[in-house]
């Protein structure tokens, strides 16, 4: 069955609006037509069974048959992720919404090749991981937040309670190193194709990240944050069945 995101204002009683994108998707693209059964998400958990009722240029209407709601529990897996170039970020969007990650927050770092991003690359980054959940049948999107300096990001972690540094430069500790058996929360925090600059690093340790490596081949930005994502959920136990986002 096809899934498509609503925005939660859009459902009132037994009647869901689906608008912008999504709807052109169904009626132009996909060519559905009144009396199609669909699957809504609404991004904050809970998922729609429906029935499409009439299709408009920029509107698709449909009648709710039935909903469940969906309940995230911990271990929450969020990533700081420095700003990369071309369509690298878009990939890491892709796939740690795919793998269960919670929140993204971009950074802006001192070998960060990439100075500034608008808040139209924002929403884009944010459709992507909509798209992402109707692919890997997930009930609530990876939230992108907007960019911040890398100071700023270390300051707003301060509540959390297992924070990673990952560092190519780390000669002894691993994930293995890292008590992740009971952590409510972890933020996993990855660099830019430069690296982090030695004071970043030196800030993030003062902030309570413990740095650790993933082995000895210096991975491309985005393979590292695909691989690390994997490993720590997989430590956590959010890749085990029954695991839910």
């Amino acid at each position: 069955m096809r899934r498509f995101f609503i925005n939660p204002n859009k459902i009132s009683n037994t009647c869901g609006v689906i608008t912008d994108h999504e709807a052109r998707h169904i009626g132009m693209v996909l060519r559905m037509q009144p009396g199609n059964r669909i699957e809504l998400f609404d991004g904050q958990g809970t998922v729609y069974q429906a029935q499409i009722t009439a299709i408009n240029r920029s509107t698709v209407e449909t009648t709710i048959l039935s909903s469940h709601r969906h309940q995230a529990y911990p271990p929450f897996l969020s990533i700081a992720q420095a700003l990369i170039k071309g369509n690298k970020m878009d990939l890491i969007i892709q796939k740690a919404t795919e793998l269960g990650v919670s929140n993204l927050w971009p950074t802006t770092n001192q070998h960060s090749s990439i100075g500034s991003v608008s808040p139209h690359q924002v929403d884009r980054w944010q459709r992507i991981a909509h798209e992402a959940c109707k692919q890997c049948d997930r009930p609530t999107p990876l939230i992108v937040h907007r960019p911040l300096p890398l100071p700023q990001v270390l300051a707003r972690s301060a509540n959390i309670p297992t924070k990673i540094l990952l560092w190519e430069n780390e000669e002894t500790r691993t994930l293995r190193d890292i008590d992740l058996k009971s952590p409510d929360h972890v933020l996993l925090l990855i660099g830019p194709e430069g690296g982090f600059s030695k004071e970043e690093v030196e800030s993030a340790i003062s902030s309570g990240f413990q740095p650790v490596s993933i082995g000895p081949r210096i991975l491309r930005a985005e393979t590292a944050a695909i691989a690390t994502i994997t490993l720590v959920q997989f430590l956590l136990g959010n890749l085990n069945p029954k695991s839910t986002d």
